[in-house]
Order: structure tokens, then sequence, then C-alpha cells
């Protein structure tokens, strides 16, 4: 499973699930994660950075967490299961974990829904095959360009 930590102040404050689905398993795993999360923090916490977000994978095996990737503490960052404003008013005391619970599950938006085709493209398409659509689209494209620029003159 894989998980977001949050640092601030060279604090780790929070960690929250990643994937958006339910898994009853994770709730009897939290200290587990919690442990594994902050054993990876004392390995990078000499990061140049004194506040920063990392992504943690850990394996069936729990043995230990495995650093992912590593990204600014920044709104453009997805904050998880968390929001901002709860982030920025941490004072690190205690790391707090948040799993997605089962009331929760089903109310998050499709998983990689931001790098699907909108709707109204694929409705257009009316079934066709990606590459015949990509054609007549592109060509659709360039109908309303050159429209658009015989209007201006």
């Amino acid at each position: 499973m894989e998980f977001r930590c949050f640092v601030r102040h060279r604090k780790l404050l929070c960690i929250s699930q990643r994937d958006r689905h339910y898994y009853s398993f994770l709730h009897d795993l939290k200290d587990d994660i919690i442990r594994l999360a902050k054993q990876l923090f004392t390995q990078i916490q000499d990061f140049e950075s004194e506040n920063w977000v990392f992504d943690m994978y850990i394996p069936r095996t729990r043995i230990r967490g495995h650093l992912i990737d590593m990204n600014p503490l920044a709104p453009r960052t997805d904050p998880g299961l968390f929001s901002w404003d709860e982030i920025l008013r941490m004072k690190g005391e205690d790391v707090e974990i948040r799993l997605v619970k089962e009331e929760d599950s089903g109310i998050s938006g499709i998983e990689f829904s931001a790098q699907r085709v909108p709707l109204d493209i694929v409705e257009a398409s009316q079934g066709r095959g990606v590459v015949d659509f990509a054609v007549e689209w592109e060509e659709m494209l360039r109908k309303g360009v050159a429209n658009a620029e015989s209007d201006d003159d």
C-alpha cells in the first residue's frame, strides 16, 4: 500500500492513505504504518527543506517502508484525506494517520479521473475507434479554426 506523509518544520505530522478505496485490514495496521513511516522519516529527515511531503510504499512483508517520491509541502500537492488547513494547523506532537473508512468508500471520484477524456468528447465519438475518432476530431478542430479566422476577416 502507498501512503502520503507530511513533514513541517522537520516534524512528521500526518499520514494519509493514497488509494481512495476502503480496505478493512488497514485499520488493524495503523500502528505498523506509523512505525514504518517514522523509521523512513528518520532516514530522510536531513533533506534540505524543513517542509516537504513524501510518498511511502509498504509491501505485504511490512519489514520497512520504501520512499517513492518527494513533493513540496504546498497546495499543488494533493493533501490526500486531509485538508491543507488541517495540515497547517498541526503541531507535530503526535503523528495522525487517516485511512478511508467503510462509510466513506464510494464517495470519492473515479481514481485517475483527471487523466480521462471529457464526457462531451466521448459522446462525440459515437462509438468509433480511437484512431478514426482522432482523425475526425483533428479535422473538426481545423474547420473550427478556419471558420474563426474567416469570421475575423
